[in-house]
């Protein structure tokens, strides 16, 4: 999917050009008025933006072409989006699927995945807050879209309510295979889900990559955060009943995490904090059962973009080909002389892993 949009608004101006996946889970990322929500609203057609679009391999906006906002087949959820009050939610479910194109989900299998199944007859007005919020998500899918945009819908909710949330669209996304572009400002949100970012600035999308290629790119606030990561998608590979430790294969090597067994070929997002990856010159016994040889590409520290802070060193490692991202003293950087080329030993705690999501 593509855009080169043009849009202006008093003293603001819109000057993006952004190519992302048709699969996936892509965030538009950025500082307060960086323009996310003007982006996401000009690609579903809700601001005439000049410029071209192009949707799962449909062109919406070009050269005399403009397709309007409700022939776009894109889903839109913003922070706003509420229930058709006096409805029951069974009609609104209905509405979603009337007005939808062809081929979507049925009302009542869509029903049963939001929890909504025991409730179709109640009024959606009188429904709690989490609830309006599966609601509309399920109205959603139901319109059977090419594209669902979400401009940060979840804010209200609190922590636990949002995860649940975020766990549910990205099970259902996946399950039928729908690409998601949406704006957020939440770090923990962005981790959470994304695989692609498109990061603004004054109007403009000045990074766009793979997820882990963004939060370690220097120029980004990613790398410098306290709770800097990466992300890594891991495959159960089984569970020791005695040790009660899940078996994960990330990038050819196992990793030990804690927890209820995990169904075996079930792939796993792994959010590896720099804080719990340490360094070691050997593979030494320790309590940390996570040892595994990476290979030192860089190290950022003292005022070096990316940098954690006085005292401390980001070492961005490769494991295999997959990154990580290691927080250490300077102290222990200069003692172990560590260098751009060093195989050393990753030391990841395996308490970090316990819900799959450290």
């Amino acid at each position: 999917m593509k855009a080169h949009l043009v849009l202006r608004k008093g003293s603001f101006a819109l000057k993006a050009r952004a190519d992302w996946p048709d699969t996936g889970m892509t965030v538009i990322a950025g500082p307060s008025g960086a323009g996310k929500s003007s982006l996401l609203r000009a690609i579903a057609g809700l601001e005439r933006a000049q410029g071209e679009a192009e949707i799962a391999g449909h062109v919406v906006q070009g050269e005399g072409v403009f397709v309007p906002a409700h022939r776009r087949r894109i889903a839109w959820i913003s922070q706003h989006d509420d229930v058709f009050a006096p409805l029951s939610v069974r009609a609104n479910l209905a509405f979603a699927q009337r007005h939808g194109a062809p081929g979507g989900p049925a009302v009542e299998e869509i029903a049963a995945r939001f929890g909504l199944a025991g409730r179709m007859a109640q009024t959606a007005g009188t429904l709690s807050g989490g609830q309006k919020q599966r609601l509309i998500l399920a109205r959603a899918l139901l319109s059977n879209p090419r594209l669902l945009a979400l401009d940060e819908p979840f804010l209200a909710l609190d922590l636990e309510a949002r995860h649940r949330m975020l766990a549910l669209l990205q099970e259902m996304c996946t399950v039928r295979k729908l690409p998601v572009l949406f704006v957020s400002h939440d770090f923990d949100t962005l981790t959470q889900l994304a695989d692609f970012m498109l990061y603004m600035q004054g109007g403009a999308v000045v990074a766009q990559g793979p997820l882990n290629t963004l939060l370690l790119d220097e120029r980004l606030p990613f790398a410098a955060r306290a709770d800097a990561c990466v992300v890594l998608t891991a495959t159960a590979m089984g569970h020791g009943k005695a040790d009660m430790l899940n078996r994960l294969e990330v990038a050819g090597v196992c990793l030990l995490v804690p927890g209820r067994a995990m169904p075996r070929g079930r792939q796993v997002r792994l959010r590896l904090r720099a804080s719990d990856v340490s360094l070691s010159r050997q593979d030494v016994a320790s309590s940390i059962v996570n040892a595994v040889p990476v290979t030192v590409r860089k190290l950022l520290c003292g005022d070096m973009p990316g940098a954690p802070g006085p005292g401390l060193v980001h070492v961005v490692l490769d494991l295999h080909g997959a990154p990580l991202l290691a927080r250490i003293t300077s102290h222990s950087a200069s003692a172990m002389k560590l260098a751009a080329g060093d195989r050393v030993h990753a030391l990841i705690k395996a308490s970090a892993l316990g819900n799959g999501k450290a």
